[in-house]
């Protein structure tokens, strides 16, 4: 893929950070930002040395104000189907790619902006911010992954942000369960810190294991995710990481994980045979 024109992408260590760069147009959303977003998603989740994505923003007003409306306007028919399924493409990758993500909001977080948020694993965000979706005063009902909102705020929660189009201050997203943490302006970028460093030492594997697992809670039925998060977890068990962690627990020290998969390394493969 060439180089992206609608955001910046920047390995810091252990994170890869996916800064949204349309502040002239708030981070609208169009389709070569949404088919950007997902590649570089997927680039951060096949990488080695990428242990946490962290979305954030060029913005100094928002995280994203939502579609962009030129992308949309002149659209009919079987068009406006396909950009619903090119959102929700992106909304899926953020949401199955074996990866953590932390979605750093500050300022404005609205329609199309917040379910790409709440696609994310993490949603940390400013006093200053603020959420909702006024698509429904533009004879626009919500859709895509809006649907995850019952499960993140609850089915009065989700019918008063898509009935309503009022906004939350981010003072009550994070009192209806919307948000990991709120932070004043000056302190935020210490806070995302905090939260990413703490994901990055944890064994990579485990963790894309357990948000594979959590995807199956979300889109299953009980029994079925109970049956898939046992047979899935027997994977994680022949990994050098959960014997680590075993070990350093019975022996009460440190683990020193190294994410080596039991298939990829042929020295352990030898040793336990």
């Amino acid at each position: 893929m060439t180089e992206p024109t609608t955001i910046l992408c920047a390995k810091e260590g252990p994170v890869y950070r996916i800064t949204l760069n349309r502040p002239e147009v708030l981070n609208a959303l169009n389709g070569v930002m949404l088919r950007e977003i997902a590649h570089a998603v997927s680039e951060a989740a096949a990488d080695p040395e990428s242990s946490v994505v962290l979305i954030d923003s060029a913005s100094d007003r928002a995280f994203s104000a939502g579609i962009d409306v030129a992308y949309v306007k002149d659209l009919e028919g079987f068009g406006v189907r396909d950009i619903g399924r090119e959102l929700h493409r992106t909304f899926l990758t953020l949401r199955t790619e074996e990866i953590p993500i932390v979605c750093a909001i500050d300022g404005l977080c609205l329609g199309a902006g917040l379910e790409l948020a709440i696609s994310c694993d993490f949603m940390i965000a400013t006093n200053r911010s603020r959420f909702g979706l006024p698509n429904i005063d533009r004879g626009i009902p919500a859709i895509v992954e809006a649907a995850l909102l019952p499960l993140a705020v609850g089915i009065q929660g989700a019918r008063e942000l898509a009935y309503l189009g009022e906004f939350w201050d981010a003072e009550k997203a994070e009192r209806r369960g919307l948000l990991y943490a709120v932070a004043a302006p000056e302190a935020f970028e210490a806070e995302v810190q905090s939260l990413v460093g703490r994901l990055a030492a944890k064994p990579a594997t485990a963790l894309a294991t357990q948000k594979e697992i959590i995807h199956k809670w979300m889109t299953t039925d009980l029994e079925s995710a109970i049956d898939f998060s046992i047979n899935t977890v027997v994977l994680n068990w022949l990994t050098r990481d959960q014997q680590e962690g075993m070990a350093s627990f019975l022996e009460k020290r440190d683990a020193q994980f190294k994410d080596a998969q039991l298939k990829q390394d042929d020295d352990w493969k030898g040793e336990s045979s």
